[in-house]
């Protein structure tokens, strides 16, 4: 069952200048800009853009979807900003209700920051390596650096040994420029993967094959991990997300604690007093658990309802057998429906392993032989289903085979814009 993880300023004693969690932003990419990063050519799980540039939130959903935070040297006008030999991942100490303040401020400025974002545990990430930033030095403010044979930027090691150097941020007040960053309250995760075959990969081809040969931080094994979005609309999508990441055992019902929806909070200006912290963003918080917790009682009502349905469609005469054959389900485009939820406990229901709610029809399989016919069939079910129940589905079948992950496979009338798909020009 999952836990809804309220935030938890009582073990700090209701300091607003506190967290125990570490924030992991993301933000538009423009790939024409200076600020470039490499994307993979294949985005996994149907996370599909087509142009140069990707909103924050298609990049939040991605990295949902492929469980996997990717490690980069955070080029800003095509220099590295990140020292050393190893890449990182850039999280931020700052209360939740600080960062929200902070992004939206940075965001209506046009600067490289949204309230889009990962929650982490930070005990969590500190045991798997993540360390606060060192600002400055004491060796002198300016600090030198330069370019080794691998195109790393590299600080003299009597300055800082290099397995410090990913920490490093340039620190000076006072003089003719302050540099200080220290608001931000920055932590980092260094990459220890061996980067021999992605410097490879990206010299030869100019683009990475796949999201997980970018090295990065596998993060489905951390429990309590929150979701920050802006809209309900939004929340829909991650929720679907998370569901079917659960589902079908990619990740355990711990994993994700919460989603938080900052168009319900109020001013972030008024989360600044400590005592009204908890109760106004658990009010923002979208629970999961009741996703996972329908009664046997609702599983077989909704079960022998979804019952009568098929038994409708099987006095359908069949039609003559052809020489065409394959499987054929019920794909049900809404898993948060407890329509989807009962037939997924009942076992009437399963998740492919790209991600489709598909439902068993061994009637149908056993009475139609043809193909043809039993995508028919089933687009008739498809309609009872949208009358009784409210549920938008279709059909989905694979030619010459009874595997949902074969090719060739067809698919009935759907929305292009239901939550299976992660598009790019799809930004609500």
């Amino acid at each position: 069952i999952f836990y809804l993880l309220i935030i938890s300023l009582m073990n700090n004693n209701i300091r607003f200048d506190l967290s125990n969690y570490l924030i992991h932003f993301f933000r538009d990419i423009d790939l024409e800009s200076g600020d470039w990063v490499a994307l993979p050519e294949h985005m996994g799980w149907e996370n599909i853009y087509e142009d140069t540039f990707l909103p924050s939130f298609f990049m939040l959903r991605a990295a949902l979807r492929n469980g996997r935070l990717w490690a980069t040297w955070s080029i800003r006008g095509e220099k590295r900003t990140i020292y050393g030999p190893r890449p990182a991942i850039c999280f931020t100490e700052m209360p939740i209700a600080a960062f929200l303040e902070a992004g939206n401020s940075r965001w209506e400025r046009g600067e490289a920051m949204s309230q889009l974002a990962f929650v982490f545990p930070k005990d969590s990430l500190f045991q798997l390596g993540s360390r606060p930033v060192i600002s400055g030095l004491d060796a002198s403010v300016r600090v030198s650096s330069y370019d080794d044979s691998n195109g790393n930027r590299m600080l003299r090691t009597d300055v800082l040994p290099v397995a410090e150097q990913y920490r490093y941020i340039t620190f000076n007040l006072g003089g003719t420029r302050n540099i200080d960053w220290s608001h931000e309250r920055e932590w980092r995760w260094p990459c220890n993967a061996d980067m021999t075959a992605y410097n490879i990969q990206l010299k030869e081809y100019g683009v990475i094959s796949s999201w997980d040969e970018i090295p990065g931080l596998d993060f489905y094994n951390i429990n309590g991990i929150g979701v920050i979005v802006k809209n309900e609309a939004q929340a829909n999508l991650i929720i679907s997300d998370i569901l079917t990441i659960v589902d079908n055992g990619r990740a355990s019902f711990n994993t994700f604690g919460f989603v938080l929806i900052t168009d319900l909070l109020p001013n972030t200006i008024k989360l600044q007093e400590p005592e009204k912290i908890s109760n106004t963003i658990a009010n923002a918080i979208v629970d999961l658990a009741p996703y996972f917790s329908l009664n046997d009682e609702e599983c077989k009502k909704y079960t022998e309802r979804f019952s009568l349905l098929v038994s409708e469609i099987l006095e359908i005469p069949p039609s003559p057998i052809s020489t065409e054959w394959g499987g054929c389900w019920l794909w049900l485009h809404d898993n948060k429906s407890p329509l989807a939820r009962a037939l997924l406990r009942t076992n009437w229901a399963f998740v492919s392993e790209d991600g489709r709610y598909l439902v068993r029809l061994d009637g149908f399989s056993k009475k139609y032989k043809d193909l043809q016919q039993k995508e028919k069939i089933t687009a008739k079910l498809a309609d009872l289903v949208k009358k009784e129940f409210g549920v938008q589905s279709c059909y989905f079948s694979v030619g010459n085979s009874f595997n949902p992950t074969d090719v060739p496979f067809y698919a009935g009338k759907f929305d292009p814009d239901i939550s299976f798909f992660n598009c790019a020009w799809n930004n609500p």
